[in-house]
């Protein structure tokens, strides 16, 4: 239990971020006191933790490692270039550390696997969700669905704001597991505030990792779900 003190937010992603800022700006206004935004950790302030980043290969590993299910990954070229040969879709990753799709390349073709840092076999889902987490507590699920005003060429492998989809809260119908699987996905970030991404394939019934967000996006209701999970530590 944190003492009843000024607390403050701790972030690796600079202080311009819209969802810190409004978080503050929140436990400022419920706690009575200003919450600061930093970027350095502190030993004698309580802190909450807003992007402890980890890179996407550091976290194939450590899924791997913990037996939680994820996309299967490789370093290798080769093997890149051998599973699009056996007529599979595989993603490159130009950036460790990148968010919305940024630097995703998509090969069907081993003619065009281009060197990368790290390597996906792309699983089918059928639906695609975001957990939040804050320290051990689910806090919200949202799903990605596609705008339906949206008029630009459908793509259901990479479902981000330039294809079409947003997160929907509303009259989520959950797969058995997820939030059990998210709360054991986030233990690979330190941060405080995490937003896991996992994909469900609906005709094998399977649940999987896609990533971990370690400054996740946080608006609209969100905003309040965390500050009620934010107060009972204070």
């Amino acid at each position: 239990m944190i003492k009843k003190k000024p607390s403050l937010l701790c972030t690796e992603k600079g202080l311009k971020s819209k969802s810190l800022r409004l978080i503050a700006q929140g436990l400022s206004a419920r706690l009575g006191k200003r919450i600061w935004r930093t970027t350095r950790p502190s030993n004698i302030r309580p802190q909450f933790k807003y992007g402890q980043s980890v890179n996407k290969l550091s976290q194939y590993q450590w899924f791997k490692n913990n037996n939680i299910p994820s996309l299967e990954f490789t370093t290798e070229l080769n093997e890149a270039v051998d599973w699009c040969e056996e007529g599979h879709t595989v993603f490159g990753r130009k950036y460790l550390n990148a968010s919305c799709g940024k630097g995703i390349m998509v090969f069907e073709s081993s003619l065009d696997v281009e060197p990368c840092p790290v390597y996906t076999l792309y699983k089918k889902k059928k639906r695609e969700f975001r957990v939040h987490v804050f320290k051990d507590q689910v806090v919200s699920v949202v799903e990605k669905k596609r705008k339906k005003e949206f008029d630009g060429a459908r793509d259901t492998k990479i479902r981000n704001v330039a294809n079409g989809y947003v997160f929907v809260q509303q009259n989520v119908d959950e797969p058995d597991g997820l939030r059990e699987l998210a709360l054991r996905a986030a233990q690979v970030s330190y941060s405080d505030f995490r937003g896991v991404d996992i994909g469900y394939n609906k005709l094998k019934d399977e649940l999987f990792v896609i990533e971990v967000n370690s400054a996740p996006g946080i608006q609209g209701n969100n905003i309040n779900r965390y500050l009620e999970a934010i107060v009972q530590y204070v």
